[in-house]
């Protein structure tokens, strides 16, 4: 049986893991909260999780930090996000109630003093009048730790379409609706937004969501982000079109719901969740392990040619162990990797000359097509045992960097200005890196 569970990667020890939650440092550690069900591998119940750690590298598991156990969010504590207040962690989430008619969603708070214990202050935004249930996903930030802002995805009744609607606060207790930040016009709903400040600029991360809402089924999501400005006077991003001018953030098979946030060096941080998987795939990877899904790689986040990079963190680095042999020919490169966790970093690539990377006998290949500009990541549908596709356009292809755990690819391109993230499930147990180089040497 090949192994699943990831080496370096956040994993649950049982259940299923899905968003990263209260991402902070607080009282000299990492704090990582996730949601979490803990007594099945489906969506059925939510908490919140969490790991700590003090360097990023070495985590601990602390079990369960929020649970679902008052009248509104008895079923289930959503998403959400964290903020050190008067030297508190206050920590913002979505209470879900499904005890009448239809579920009620409201943004809740709890506060804890020591990172240990948590005491919930009940409800301190109730859903307006003006939206749907699908009203979630607080994220905060604030401007100078006198204003705090709280920005939460949702669903207008008018149209049934996403915005992202932003509240004020002084104290980080009371809050007041400011306004609306940004709208979509053609997605039926916006979650995990997130909006923080990077080189003078204001990027805004969210997901866009298509849903039947005579269902009320989700049927496709995805991660992007915009640079912009965001006033503080009038409460809104400079550009208020969710639905275009937007960048992908990741161009791999699975990246959702990313969140940021400062490190005590002031680097911004960015944790997401690595799954976009359908029922078949979740019940297929998960059928002999005893949970399912992990978060991605910590990565920097920076912003070059008014682009937004990812770049592993460099406390990663230190994992790096021994070089692997290289058995070298004219035309191609075979690397033998003893694990499915290594690392390959390729520089001074010749982008006029085609490349090729085939994984373990056609289990994952990376193409470069030099006339096309286009580099094509392909991967074995473990459902179907179809290969699919994802294509990026890349004009000055200089460096690939490559990072494999037991089941997982992240690609990082030209230091991060794309990135590819996707799950793998292992099927051979010969372990064999082809590369058909164009490398410069």
């Amino acid at each position: 049986m090949q192994r699943i569970r990831q080496a370096y990667h956040l994993e649950a020890p049982r259940g299923l893991l899905n968003d990263p939650n209260g991402l902070s440092y607080f009282k000299g550690k990492y704090y990582i909260f996730f949601q979490w069900n803990r007594f099945a591998k489906n969506h059925s119940y939510k908490e919140w999780g969490l790991f700590t750690s003090t360097d990023l590298l070495n985590y601990e598991f602390q079990g369960s930090a929020i649970i679902p156990s008052q009248n509104y969010d008895i079923d289930g504590v959503f998403s959400g996000s964290g903020y050190i207040i008067n030297d508190k962690l206050y920590l913002y989430y979505t209470g879900n109630s499904e005890k009448t008619d239809k579920a009620i969603s409201s943004q809740c708070l709890v506060i804890t003093e020591d990172g240990k214990y948590f005491e919930k202050k009940g409800i301190i935004i109730p859903t307006p009048n003006e939206y749907t249930e699908h009203f979630r996903d607080p994220k905060i930030f604030s401007t100078d730790n006198k204003n705090y802002y709280l920005i939460v995805g949702g669903q207008r009744k008018n149209d049934l379409k996403g915005t992202i609607i932003l509240y004020h606060s002084t104290d980080g207790i009371t809050w007041q609706l400011k306004n609306t930040l940004a709208i979509s016009q053609q997605y039926e709903m916006i979650e995990c937004p997130d909006l923080f400040s990077l080189n003078e600029n204001d990027i805004l991360l969210y997901n866009l969501q298509q849903r039947d809402n005579i269902k009320n089924e989700p049927l496709q999501s995805f991660s992007v982000y915009k640079i912009g400005k965001f006033n503080e006077t009038t409460g809104k991003f400079n550009d208020i079109d969710l639905d275009n001018n937007y960048t992908l953030m990741d161009n791999g098979f699975d990246f959702f719901a990313p969140q940021t946030f400062l490190s005590p060096d002031g680097r911004r941080i960015m944790f997401a969740w690595m799954s976009r998987m359908n029922d078949a795939q979740e019940k297929l990877f998960a059928q002999t392990q005893n949970n399912i899904h992990c978060l991605t790689l910590p990565r920097e986040l920076y912003l070059k040619n008014h682009k937004l990079y990812q770049k592993p963190i460099k406390e990663l680095y230190k994992l790096l162990g021994n070089k692997i042999p290289v058995n070298k020919s004219h035309d191609k490169w075979e690397i033998y990797p003893a694990k499915r966790t290594f690392f390959i970093n390729l520089q001074n690539i010749d982008s006029q000359k085609d490349l090729e990377i085939n994984f373990h006998d056609n289990e994952a290949i990376i193409k470069y097509n030099a006339k096309q500009k286009q580099l094509t990541f392909s991967r074995k549908n473990w459902e179907t045992n179809i290969f699919e596709e994802k294509t990026s356009i890349i004009n000055n292809l200089t460096e690939i960097e490559i990072w494999s755990d037991y089941s997982s690819i992240e690609i990082f391109i030209n230091n991060g200005e794309i990135v590819s993230s996707s799950r793998i499930l292992p099927q051979n147990p010969n372990l064999k890196i082809i590369l058909k180089t164009n490398l410069i040497t």
